[in-house]
């Protein structure tokens, strides 16, 4: 599986390189927050943009994967109290158990 995923990682990674060669030449006027920039290259700009999209992906990811460790926690202590309950209840002998839950054999068929 992880094969699969280098080379899909290698693939990316070539046709980011291939995309940024056909446009090694070409620039644009850009104008940013007061800054202009009259010949900025094109592939320059992709760069950042991917490297600003990859951070924001991370940052969102991350907020995801804390709700989900945070709820994977709870369900262990829910998993952990249940299971000290099951344990509590194979331990009852059949003394303590109330005869008013269990019907007669007899009474049920009628």
């Amino acid at each position: 599986m992880k094969i699969i995923e280098y080379l899909v990682i290698i693939l990316i990674i070539f046709l980011l390189l291939w995309v940024l060669v056909q446009n090694a030449d070409q620039t644009v006027y850009l104008e940013v927050f007061k800054g202009d920039y009259p010949d900025f290259q094109v592939s320059t700009l992709m760069l950042i943009n991917l490297g600003i999209g990859a951070i924001l992906g991370v940052l969102l990811l991350s907020v995801s994967f804390m709700k989900m460790k945070s709820e994977m926690r709870l369900l262990n202590r829910k998993n952990k109290q249940l299971i000290k309950e099951l344990e509590n209840l194979r331990n009852i002998s059949v003394e303590e158990i109330p005869d008013e839950g269990i019907q007669d054999v007899s009474e049920s068929k009628n």
